[in-house]
């Protein structure tokens, strides 16, 4: 199948000519790029030197573990985040919500810059850093979400899978880009220099970033999908109420269809980089795995999204929740080699194989299983309360859990098999979306939710 542009396609939504489709992708792939190199950065950060400068303790472990915490706390801000962004998305448009959710997002990174240490104002230091963690939270609770429903909304018919998946790239654009700018940071500075001021260069160097991502989403126009729905009928005056009166069967089954892939980014660029230092790796090591790995999501994101277009987005789940499980603990006996090109190659594997498969259908199904009228607050609030239970948590109960038997990484490999197993049942479950329409009537209402509907091939799409 062919996913070149046609513009001259008929049945393609209004205002879909070539240069348009190019801007939003572009705006998508580059705006989740720049405001995710936020989100990892504090990530990276909170399992390499956040210990240290916030919450100095007489064991490294439990400065590791306060750490880990207010990574997590971010994840209680999410869901807020996605109820109050979801509602301007639906009701006002999804070109507002997202420019504010990167403002927001850009501005609480740069702040945590400028946070004196531990040492120099005590405990307002870890205050001021979790006030701005929830803010950050806030804004990221709609940000992938958001971006995802943009690009969907603007695909052509046969090629929302494909169009999903940039949101997706973006995000690892952005960990790569973050990955980037602590290599080079840890590489300039030495340890100490490091802990003291190397490591707010990144984080200052956010603002830079988020004016030019804010440049681009000023540009974007509303998408075809919400101006048609919103011609004759106004928006509803609470769009979360009617989404859950009338789609709570979608909420609850996106939660269990983004448990693995939302764990397992987390769990693989904080635990991970925490485990491998304890392990005898180097910072560069770590950073320099993230790195690759990141470039790996790039290519097998949109990979699994144009598989998708063809096959449907329930059987590519499942091939990513399946690989996951094979590689649980693989992963860590290449970890455990002591050799740091299979420790990258390890990070590479599974970030690449599970994360990126599922992560690249994850943006089209967020968007497939709700209705126009409340698409942005189904696909944002499911998913972000759905990464409290299973995402935010997740790099420190897999501290916990290696704690627990002495550091052995068993336990963890059973967690990551659980985990892979909801998304691959709630997978099985979930209804076939890839051929039915984004109007209200197809998009996952009651009526269609759970029943696969009889849809003509769409335009661009492969015969079946």
């Amino acid at each position: 199948m062919s996913h070149t542009l046609n513009p001259s396609d008929p049945s393609a939504p209004p205002g879909t000519d070539r240069r348009t489709l190019t801007r939003v992708c572009t705006a998508v792939l580059l705006g989740s790029a720049l405001e995710w190199y936020d989100y990892f950065l504090y990530g990276a950060a909170a399992a390499l030197v956040f210990g240290q400068v916030f919450f100095p303790t007489a064991s490294d472990s439990t400065s590791l573990l306060l750490s880990l915490a207010t990574f997590g706390v971010g994840f209680v801000a999410r869901p807020i985040g996605a109820m109050v962004f979801g509602h301007i998305g639906d009701k006002h448009g999804r070109r507002p919500a997202l420019i504010a959710t990167l403002m927001l997002m850009g501005l609480s990174t740069t702040a945590m810059a400028l946070i004196p240490s531990h040492a120099m104002i005590g405990m307002a230091a870890p205050l001021l850093l979790v006030v701005l963690r929830l803010l950050q939270g806030m804004g990221s609770g709609a940000e992938y979400s958001g971006a995802s429903v943009y690009a969907v909304e603007y695909a052509p018919p046969g090629r929302r899978g494909l169009f999903g998946s940039f949101a997706a790239a973006g995000v690892y654009l952005g960990l790569v880009l973050s990955s980037g700018a602590l290599l080079l940071t840890t590489s300039l500075t030495t340890d100490a220099q490091f802990a003291s001021w190397g490591w707010r260069l990144p984080f200052l160097a956010s603002l830079l970033l988020i004016a030019l991502g804010l440049w681009i989403r000023l540009r974007l126009e509303e998408t075809p999908a919400f101006e048609e729905a919103t011609d004759d009928v106004a928006p509803a005056k609470a769009p979360l109420l009617t989404l859950v009166r009338t789609q709570w069967r979608s909420m609850l089954l996106v939660m269990g269809l983004v448990a693995a892939p939302l764990s397992f980014s987390h769990l693989y660029q904080v635990f991970a980089l925490s485990y491998m230092a304890e392990a005898g790796y180097d910072r560069v090591t770590g950073t320099t795995g993230l790195l690759v790995a990141g470039l790996v999501v790039m290519i097998t994101a949109p990979l699994a999204g144009i598989a998708s277009d063809w096959f449907g987005r329930r059987p590519v789940l499942m091939v990513g929740a399946l690989y996951a499980i094979a590689f649980a603990f693989p992963f860590f006996m290449l970890v455990d080699s002591g050799r740091p090109v299979l420790a990258m190659v390890a990070l590479a594997l599974a970030q690449g194989g599970s994360v990126g498969i599922m992560f690249g259908v994850q943006g089209v199904i967020l968007s497939e299983l709700f209705s126009t009228a409340s698409r942005y607050s189904g696909a944002a609030v499911s998913r972000e309360f759905a990464a409290i239970i299973f995402g935010g948590f997740a790099p420190l109960i897999a501290v916990s859990l290696a704690a627990s038997a002495n550091g052995a990484s068993w336990p963890v490999g059973i967690y990551v098999v659980v985990l892979a197993a909801i998304t691959f049942v709630s997978a099985l479950l979930a209804p076939e979306t890839y051929r039915t329409s984004l109007s209200d009537g197809d998009a996952g209402t009651p009526a269609t939710a759970g029943a696969r509907l009889a849809q003509p091939a769409l335009a661009g799409s492969p015969d079946r």
